[in-house]
């Protein structure tokens, strides 16, 4: 029985092999004019038994149109295409990124040879000359961005030797166009090399294609044969090739230059002729390589591989049937009544005279030498950015979004620093010893005034406003309590110094006269009207030197030393657990943000906590005494605060912070959603909240270089009731307080971090 089985699953999947089609991606009209002779001479040799060989041509041999090579690379990844040939470099970012692999190489020699190369060479026109002294804004004709000789590894020696400046980290392409002036560069302006859509549009000026082929790959100024026409039709002053370039393209029929109309440019800033390129070359380059996916089953691709290797024989110079096709040629023309084409290197180099069988990654196929170039190319002022941060659970998010930035090689690397509790992480900042941290509009007060930090990028929660409303939550059921009635109640609030968790409530508090403070009774006072609270931090000597009334924490949630902590440690800590603290039963009253209770209630939040929680089980309390439904915070907020902020120092350069800003912006590209990938900056997983950033937050923006200073960011009304609490506290917000950690609270903090990791 289970043998009969075994036997009828092998037939299957042998018939479904033999009948699948082989799709050849092509990227332009001359392209798929050459595969079009292929499939039509395959199709011939199908059903004529003289052939030798026959046998490994595929039931359906077909030709898939795209618009460029990222194009087909997404198409093979879907299962929409199979093959197709491509520069070593766009063959590391196919495997990278679309999960291809090479299956065969190109070889320019007739000799077998294991790892066949060429090298990479830039070219001038003799009558135009050009030097590295006098490079900086030349017209510049490359082959396509990404290609290894046509573009990584003279850029990569460029930007190493600072020839180029690094004009914005993480954008070489900007680098590239700043310092150069008109030029095509095919693909730049592809999602993945242009992100944001600001790239300069002088990368296509050179370039001659038309309507949806302009600026592509399938552009004919693209290629190492487009790129040469540019140069020599007087386009641009330099280009680079493969060292086998101007030969082919200066011995074709009708060439109006010969091999001695150009001269090499050496990266000694030497002048040689072409046929120097062994002495007078950028880099020694891996072959093109035919890549297919890599999770096509292992005699899917050996069936491409005998197929391709076949033809090769039948169709090779000196091949049998080298007069019905040729595979290592571009025609001008295909059939009598066609149109001509005058593209080259079609479905492969024209240079090649063998392929050669190879098994290997594409990190294999590049080699070593290849990272070293792509480290040049991701060159970076700044070596790295110190993010602090507060708490364990806030340092192994910082650590994933180390390696989520790493894997999409975003410059300068992450390092994190953990800080016992906020003020600890202004003062590392201050003082050089980190770079960063976000913090909440109360602290950037503090961070501001004492310690000269500015804000640079702040959080945005979906209307492009950069703040938020503070609203008081109360249970719908809990119809007597309003906010004119607080005393004998139990208050839940995000934490102490907090613009949500203090300054807000605190100044409501006043405004509705729930007490009268005198000079120094703030904390008595609060401790007066609710029978307790949990006020994260509020027994913290740097914020209330007197470390009374306990109540001001009884209503906390976390046992032991992480009981009512200013940070993730406490799970009433922040908006979210303020509103947690609500739910649970540990207080009557929440105050919070105005986007909390919707995010966390009717499935939007899946932690165990508000699971089933419904949003119309809630109500916000007005300042009129009215109660609202949630969704009406525009008319029933208590006041209105800036949004969370990154800060660095206010010594750091103009070039340091905007490399600050463009590691963060970079990485929100990638890692903004909370949905898709293992990575989102803005959710904290099910067990904690607000780690690093606001779970609220749905990208970041960058502060106008006039706002970055804590006033102007603040504004004068939240400034107002931040120093109106000062008389009432008695903790002066200029004062320098002791942040040293004791030894013990270390040695606890470290152990948890490595129990936590293993």
């Amino acid at each position: 029985m289970h043998w009969n089985l075994k036997v009828l699953v092998l037939a299957f999947l042998t018939t479904a092999l033999a009948d699948r089609p082989t799709r050849w991606c092509v990227v332009s009209d001359d392209e798929e004019a050459k595969c079009l002779k292929l499939q039509e001479v395959l199709e011939t040799f199908r059903y004529d038994a003289s052939v030798v060989g026959r046998e490994v041509i595929p039931s359906a041999f077909e030709c898939v149109r795209s618009v460029d090579v990222f194009e087909c690379m997404n198409k093979i990844e879907n299962d929409q295409a199979d093959l197709m040939t491509l520069d070593s470099g766009q063959g590391y970012y196919s495997g990278r990124y679309h999960n291809m692999k090479p299956i065969l190489a190109e070889n320019y020699e007739d000799i077998v040879k294991d790892n066949p190369n060429y090298y990479a060479v830039a070219v001038f026109r003799q009558d135009r000359p050009v030097d590295l002294n006098t490079l900086r804004k030349k017209n510049i004709c490359f082959p396509g961005i990404g290609t290894s000789a046509g573009y990584l590894y003279p850029i990569a020696e460029l930007l190493d030797r600072n020839l180029i400046p690094v004009e914005e980290c993480n954008a070489v392409v900007k680098s590239v166009t700043s310092f150069f002036n008109r030029m095509c560069l095919p693909g730049a302006l592809t999602s993945f090399y242009n992100p944001f859509g600001n790239n300069p549009t002088s990368v296509c000026e050179s370039c001659n294609g038309a309507g949806e082929e302009r600026c592509t790959t399938s552009d004919p100024s693209a290629g190492f044969d487009g790129a040469f026409n540019c140069m020599a039709s007087g386009r641009g002053d330099l280009t680079f090739l493969r060292h086998d370039t101007v030969e082919m393209m200066t011995s074709q029929a009708g060439s109006q230059f010969t091999p001695d109309t150009f001269r090499l440019l050496c990266p000694d800033n030497t002048k040689r002729p072409v046929t120097d390129f062994a002495e007078c070359n950028w880099g020694l380059i891996p072959s093109h390589v035919i890549m297919t996916s890599a999770v096509r089953e292992p005699e899917v691709i050996n069936s491409f591989k005998r197929f391709i290797l076949q033809a090769v024989d039948w169709f090779k110079v000196g091949g049998t049937y080298y007069d019905k096709f040729q595979i290592f040629e571009s025609k001008n023309t295909y059939d009598n009544t066609g149109p001509v084409y005058l593209r080259k290197n079609l479905m492969f180099s024209d240079t090649t005279k063998r392929i050669e069988d190879i098994d290997a990654s594409y990190y294999e196929w590049v080699g070593p030498e290849f990272n070293n170039v792509l480290n040049k190319m991701q060159r970076c002022p700044l070596d790295i950015a110190r993010w602090c941060v507060i708490s364990i659970a806030e340092k192994i998010k910082c650590e994933s979004m180390i390696m989520a930035f790493k894997a999409k090689d975003l410059k300068p690397e992450i390092d994190c620093l953990l800080g016992t509790n906020t003020t600890q992480c202004m003062d590392m900042i201050a003082k050089g010893d980190a770079d960063l941290m976000n913090l909440d509009a109360g602290d950037i007060y503090i961070a501001g005034r004492r310690f000269n930090l500015i804000p640079i990028a702040a959080e945005d929660y979906g209307d492009m406003s950069m703040s938020f409303k503070v609203v008081a939550a109360a249970r719908k059921t809990d119809k007597i309590t309003t906010l004119f009635n607080m005393k004998g109640k139990r208050a839940c609030q995000p934490g102490i110094g907090r613009g949500d968790g203090w300054i807000i409530p605190l100044n409501i508090y006043i405004e509705t006269e729930q007490f009268i403070p005198g000079d120094c009774t703030m904390f008595e006072n609060i401790g007066q009207l609710f029978v307790r609270s949990c006020i994260p931090g509020a027994l913290d000597k740097e914020y209330n030197p007197k470390q009374t009334p306990i109540s001001l924490c009884e209503g906390c949630a976390a046992g032991g030393y992480r009981k009512c902590q200013r940070n993730s440690e406490e799970q009433y800590y922040g908006a979210s657990g303020a509103f947690r603290c609500l739910v649970e039963r540990g207080g009557d009253v929440s105050f919070v943000r105005h986007l909390t209770v919707r995010d966390n209630t009717d499935g939007r939040n899946h932690a165990k906590w508000s699971r089933n929680r419904r949003s119309d089980d809630y109500e916000l309390l007005c300042k009129d005494g009215r109660r609202v439904n949630i969704d009406k915070f525009a008319e029933c907020h208590l006041g209105i605060v800036p949004a969370n902020a990154i800060v660095t120092s206010k010594f750091k350069s103009a070039q340091e912070r905007e490399i600050f800003w463009n590691l963060v912006n970079y990485g929100q590209q990638f890692f903004s959603s909370d949905i898709d990938g293992d990575f989102h900056m803005f959710d904290s997983g099910t067990w904690y909240s607000d780690l690093m950033f606001t779970d609220a937050a749905v990208r970041l923006m960058r502060i106008p270089n006039n706002r970055q200073n804590y006033l102007d960011w603040l504004g004068e009304d939240f400034v107002a009731q931040i120093e109106n609490l000062h008389k009432y506290t008695c903790v002066s917000p200029s004062r320098a307080f002791s942040v040293s950690p004791s030894f013990m609270f270390v040695v606890a903090l470290l152990t948890v971090v490595q129990f936590l990791r293993l």
